[in-house]
């Protein structure tokens, strides 16, 4: 640590006897739940910093046209909900977002068998060869794949695709290669092959694609999906096939661009497209749809007096409310 690092004042972590004061101090009330049991929760349940995230989402105080950092209407009660509907919302598009991954293997795979030049090796080493030969990245996937793979399973099974013992990948098949690489390099395959054999449909769901990947990293490892909504953090214009698709379920121009200028916002609209462009088997799309109706409309709106006064929240809400109810409504009994 240098000089300069030496003279910055570090913060000291917090006790949890210390949270419940310094959030009162934020005009965040504990009139829903005791101050008691916040700490109890703080210390059992969920740390600090992941459940005050949530805070972003409510108003704050404005003085002579600035914001204070004290909030109005916010009971330590309505962290804690948001914080139970943010790790129930992580592991419903955590699901979708495998089941897009393995339905899109399957449907490269489809279409592989339909190219005549095509043999499932062709491909594999057109794309391990670019791979390997890389000006910028030299062989990400080739290094991505032996740490995965490990040592010892490498000798066994991967060495016979090592030709010349030079760690160069060759003629793996691609029913094999596709279980071996990560989400985000099956996209970046999927496109490569996609552009090698000019197939304009596949080609259009990249960017689509590319944005799920984005939430599938944040659900995987259990980063909040929930806080901060209200940041307009997306300046890209939707692909033409989301604006279809949000126009089929009744939503304009004007609250498209506001939602979907909130990445969060964007990256679950997407994932909620590509699930029915994708799957193929009604039986996965039925357990999601149940998984999506009993989140969305009972544990949801289970405390939904807590929101009465939160406009963002309904709004957004309301949003996805009508992409569910054209697209994954069902009736529960």
């Amino acid at each position: 640590m240098n000089e300069e690092n030496n003279n910055v004042k570090l913060r000291p972590m917090m006790k949890i006897s210390e949270m419940v004061p310094y959030l009162k101090t934020k005009n965040i009330k504990f009139e829903l739940i005791s101050e008691d049991k916040a700490e109890q929760y703080l210390h059992d349940n969920n740390n600090y910093y992941n459940v005050t995230s949530y805070k972003n989402n409510f108003e704050k105080y404005m003085i002579d046209g600035v914001f204070i950092n004290k909030y109005i209407d916010l009971d330590f009660a309505y962290l804690k909900d948001l914080a139970i509907i943010d790790h129930r919302v992580r592991l419903l598009f955590f699901k979708m977002i495998i089941d897009i991954e393995h339905y899109l293997k399957i449907r490269i795979l489809n279409l592989i068998e339909n190219i005549e030049d095509e043999d499932g090796y062709r491909i594999v080493n057109l794309y391990l060869e670019k791979d390997f030969n890389d000006e910028k990245f030299p062989k990400k996937v080739h290094n991505s794949i032996f740490k995965k793979v490990g040592s010892e399973y490498y000798q066994k099974i991967f060495s016979k695709y090592d030709i010349d013992k030079d760690k160069k990948l060759e003629n793996i098949p691609v029913w094999e290669f596709l279980e071996i690489i990560t989400f985000g390099e099956l996209i970046n395959f999927y496109e490569f092959f996609s552009k090698e054999y000019q197939l304009k449909k596949e080609i259009k769901n990249i960017f689509i694609l590319r944005e799920i990947v984005k939430l599938r990293n944040a659900v995987a490892h259990n980063s909040c999906v929930l806080c901060d909504l209200d940041k307009k953090d997306n300046e890209y214009a939707p692909d033409f096939k989301i604006v279809n698709y949000l126009n089929s379920c009744g939503i304009g121009k004007e609250t498209r661009d506001n939602k979907l200028s909130n990445s969060r916002i964007k990256q679950m609209t997407y994932t909620l497209y590509m699930f029915n462009e994708i799957v193929t088997s009604e039986g996965v799309k039925r357990n999601v749809i149940t998984d999506i109706n009993e989140l969305f409309y009972e544990r949801i709106i289970l405390h939904k007096e807590y929101y009465n006064n939160n406009e963002l929240l309904k709004s957004i809400y309301a949003y996805f409310d009508k992409i569910i109810k054209k697209y994954y409504k069902v009736n529960i009994d």
